[in-house]
């Protein structure tokens, strides 16, 4: 029992699976050759498919949804969350407002998040995990409809959104993003106390510096982890086949892969004794 928790133990998870042809393939270039060992599909995008697909071919990638409101087309029959060309376009604090103002709207996304669990489980898929695109599970009355599907679907974890980065030396990262991850910890108490036994992990690391992640960024990671687990959000992606309408996040996936399949970062994970693991294996 010791040793579970005196070891330093660190999710690498990369969001957005299957968001497109060239995300996946990162993803995977960063799996293969590098430290990512979880990623999060996202069930409702053009590559999703293909991606679904591809995950024969990575066994010990673990695989949870990413669970998403915020664009895209609906997999369920929910047309509220949608525009009128049947696409859905919600920021962050899009969401957050909606269901502050329109709270019957937080029946339409346990329904859209509900269909999107059973593609996934309908594809063959067992999930590992469940987190959010744009962090819309980090509001706490959305938090609760999660936790029941979690629960409903026998999903063991949801992601901690909560990031404290120990010591100096970090990147200063954008006052928007600084903003959000202070909203998201203000958050975290309350969604602990409705699902304690969701969260896996100590906390997530990357939520301010999304978009930023690179070798130096992974390398102090390395360094700073404590023993538990930790989840580290990353983005990985060719950038080949995106453009700044679909995400803000392009070139930065490129910069993301190349960090993560860095042979100076492994060394890092290495020589300061952190094991690299996915939520199926906590």
């Amino acid at each position: 029992m010791g040793t579970k928790h005196t070891e330093k133990r660190v999710i690498v998870n990369a969001d957005d699976l299957g968001f497109s042809q060239g995300v996946t393939e990162g993803i995977e270039k960063a799996h293969r050759e590098g430290i990512v060992t979880s990623a999060t599909i996202i069930a409702n995008m053009p590559g999703s498919e293909a991606a679904a697909r591809r995950l024969v071919e990575l066994p010990g990638l673990g695989v949870g949804v990413h669970l998403n409101v915020s664009q895209g087309r609906p997999l369920s029959t929910e047309a509220a969350l949608a525009d009128e060309d049947g696409v859905m376009r919600h920021t962050a604090a899009g969401v957050l407002m909606a269901c502050t103002w329109r709270p019957w709207l937080l029946n339409a996304i346990e329904a859209e998040f509900d269909a999107q669990i059973r593609w996934a489980l309908d594809h063959g898929i067992r999930p590992t995990h469940l987190d959010s695109h744009r962090h819309s599970h980090g509001f706490p009355p959305v938090f609760v409809r999660v936790a029941r599907l979690a629960r409903r679907h026998n999903i063991p974890f949801v992601r901690r959104l909560s990031e404290k980065l120990p010591g100096e030396g970090w990147a200063v990262a954008p006052a928007k993003q600084r903003r959000t991850r202070t909203l998201l910890n203000l958050f975290g108490p309350a969604n602990s106390l409705i699902a304690r036994r969701l969260h896996g992990t100590l906390g997530t690391w990357g939520i301010a510096h999304t978009g930023l992640v690179d070798t130096d960024f992974l390398v102090r990671v390395a360094g700073a982890v404590q023993p538990g687990v930790t989840e580290v959000m990353v983005h990985a992606g060719l950038g080949n086949d995106l453009n700044d309408q679909a995400t803000r996040l392009v070139q930065s996936r490129r910069v993301e892969t190349e960090a993560l399949c860095d042979p100076t970062v492994r060394h890092a994970f290495e020589t300061n004794g952190v094991k690299l693991i996915h939520y199926g294996q906590i």
